[in-house]
């Protein structure tokens, strides 16, 4: 499988931010799809989702960059990235309206 070109994390990018979505429900899911558990620790603090008792505290806008940051990293950062990136693609195009949080609800 080839790496994923710009263009595929731009338009999963923007399909993640079509209706208003903002995040998973199962945000956590995606830190596993990204492999979390196997990055170095400073790359960690960068990909962390906000959850548990920093996800009232963290601001939708953050928690939306945080998010797409992690996109961004499976697509070109990710030293596994011709798997990683493709199966966080399919996670998320499979994931129903009902599966995401939306801007015009409280996150």
């Amino acid at each position: 499988m080839d790496k994923p070109t710009k263009q595929e994390v731009e338009d999963l990018i923007k399909y993640c931010s079509d209706k208003e979505r903002t995040v998973p429900v199962r945000w956590i899911e995606v830190m596993s799809i990204i492999e979390y558990e196997k990055q170095p620790r400073n790359i960690q603090k960068t990909l962390q989702c906000s959850i548990l008792g920093a996800y009232w505290n963290t601001s939708k806008e953050n928690k939306v960059k945080r998010f797409h940051d992690q996109i961004k990293f499976a697509g070109y950062f990710s030293s596994n990235r011709e798997k990683v990136f493709y199966e966080l693609k399919d996670f998320l195009h499979n994931l129903s309206e009902e599966e995401w949080k939306h801007q015009e609800l409280p996150l």
